[in-house]
């Protein structure tokens, strides 16, 4: 893998999405998506797939992937590496995928995981946006905060994963907002972050001066005894869930450490809002731009160019 490749084709290839684009070194000639992610292909049809969207570009640039394709489920599993691991060597550990008809080649992004007994974990694509960020430079070194719909906390130390921890908040938010009691009590738009009850959650959440499980049930006692409205429900609950999580993720970063926050605009707003509500600095990073940026980064350090 240590040819001079200048032309090649990265692809976030995800749950749900699927990016592609047509690479010259670092330049992005020409970009496509469509709605086939893992969730909507069965195992051999993500070849005959990647190949309907390389249809006019060049046939022998070498395909570089990341995301959900490399996992167990998907076109062909790329293990997990465990930490300590260096996101260098994540890029470097690109697995070479098996193709059929494709003349060229293939490869995809392995994860990272923690093998820990006590606090085993996983992660597969959020490894490519630490690589758009820099992460992966041997200087690099900070704490990362990918919110999602399973949020990570990432701390980097000179290029090397060291450690993270992952929070369920968005799916307990969207479990209790679509499935539970509470779905009669809360508003079903948008989180309003600069409601005063997003920051009263917040600091209910990172004060702990309130169980969750108590909180949560307030929400619905609010709304039958004090006619609490529905927008102020949904924005207490979010901030709520937020306050629980960046009281157990912030314990151990020091206060004057700015968190790298990485992903789509309106997560990462309620995250910062309710991180400047705890005291806490941050760095926003959209994290759709990242993901080509580390792909690319990954590439360089896959195909290294030689003078």
């Amino acid at each position: 893998m240590m040819e001079n490749q200048q032309d090649w084709v990265a692809v976030d290839w995800g749950t749900t999405h699927f990016r592609i684009w047509r690479m010259h070194g670092d330049k992005a000639l020409e970009g496509r998506e469509a709605s086939c992610g893992l969730l909507s292909l069965k195992r051999e049809e993500f070849e005959p797939t990647l190949k309907e969207h390389l249809h006019g570009w060049p046939t022998e640039s070498p395909v570089l992937m990341s995301g959900m394709v490399g996992s167990r489920q998907g076109w062909q599993e790329a293990p997990y590496l465990f930490l300590p691991v260096s996101l260098k060597d994540v890029a470097i550990g690109a697995v070479d995928v098996q193709t059929k008809d494709l003349q060229r080649k293939v490869h995809v992004l392995p994860g990272v995981a923690c093998q820990e007994e006590s606090r085993p974990d996983v992660m597969r694509g959020e490894e490519t946006q630490m690589l758009g960020l820099g992460a992966g430079s041997a200087e690099w070194s900070g704490m990362i905060c990918l919110p999602g719909t399973h949020c990570k906390w990432v701390k980097v130390a000179l290029g090397q994963v060291q450690q993270f921890d992952t929070y369920l908040t968005g799916e307990l938010f969207s479990i209790l907002r679509q499935h539970s009691i509470l779905r009669h009590d809360l508003e079903a738009g948008d989180v309003d972050a600069e409601h005063p009850a997003f920051a009263k959650g917040v600091s209910t959440g990172f004060v702990e001066s309130t169980p969750l499980l108590t909180s949560l049930f307030r929400v619905r006692a609010s709304s039958l005894l004090l006619d609490r409205d529905p927008v102020a429900n949904l924005a207490f609950l979010s901030g709520r869930l937020l306050g629980e999580e960046l009281r157990s993720a912030t314990q151990n970063i020091e206060k004057t450490e700015k968190i790298q926050l990485v992903g789509g605009s309106s997560l990462t707003k309620l995250y910062a809002r309710a991180l400047s509500l705890v005291g806490r600095e941050v760095d926003l990073h959209s994290g759709d731009d990242l993901v080509r940026l580390g792909l690319t980064a990954a590439w360089q350090f896959l195909y290294p160019q030689t003078e």
